[in-house]
């Protein structure tokens, strides 16, 4: 039911450095901007996670829907986030692999997509995926980003400035088919984004 296209894993060269231990002080995250029609700065929570080996991105109201009911801007909603990592100035990180979780009730003839884009400010290319999900589904999902061998570190000294970017979007085989939905957000305790990291040092 649930179908990945992995568009593009670079964001700048490939990391040469072997990569380290987390680091045993305390990283922190600001959340700079918010931006889309499927997010209000409200809506949104971030946070790192106790191990440091993680930061995560908590919606509760992202959802797009089609179908009777939902009018044409209801099938496409979109976030854009602006944050800032702080970890300790001998160190540098990057975004190893990113899980997205949320719910979709997809009626028959019905589809949806997840787009998701994450850039270094002052860097490269972003990394871009889109995934698939196909009539039928009526259940939590789950998709995993995995960068692989090609990491790309933040610089050394500098708090980057990292731009994440999501859509959502949802279609119906006819203006009056019954409702369908996708929705990206964090229930039942799951974070719906989760960006791991890695870290080396300087």
């Amino acid at each position: 039911m649930i179908a990945a296209l992995l568009i593009s894993v670079m964001m700048m060269s490939p990391a040469q450095a072997s990569a380290v231990d987390p680091p045993n002080d305390h990283v922190t995250i600001e959340k700079l901007k918010v931006n889309g029609t499927g997010c209000r700065a409200n809506t949104i929570a971030v946070g790192v996670s106790p191990d440091n080996q993680a930061f995560t991105v908590m919606y509760s109201a992202y959802l797009a829907q089609a179908g009777a009911g939902a009018g044409n801007k209801d099938q496409r909603r979109t976030c854009s986030i602006t944050v800032r990592l702080n970890v300790p100035a001998n160190m540098q990180y990057a975004i190893s692999a990113v899980d997205y979780r949320g719910f979709a009730h997809l009626e028959p003839g019905a589809s949806a997509t997840l787009s998701a884009r994450y850039h270094f400010q002052g860097t490269g290319a972003p990394t871009y995926t889109v995934h698939s999900f196909a009539s039928g589904l009526d259940d939590g999902w789950q998709v995993t980003d995995s960068v692989g061998s090609g990491l790309v570190f933040s610089s050394c000294g500098k708090d980057r400035k990292v731009d994440i970017d999501t859509e959502l979007r949802a279609t119906a085989d006819r203006a009056d088919a019954p409702t369908s939905l996708i929705a990206m957000d964090s229930t039942d305790s799951e974070v719906a984004s989760t960006y791991h990291l890695t870290y080396r040092n300087c």
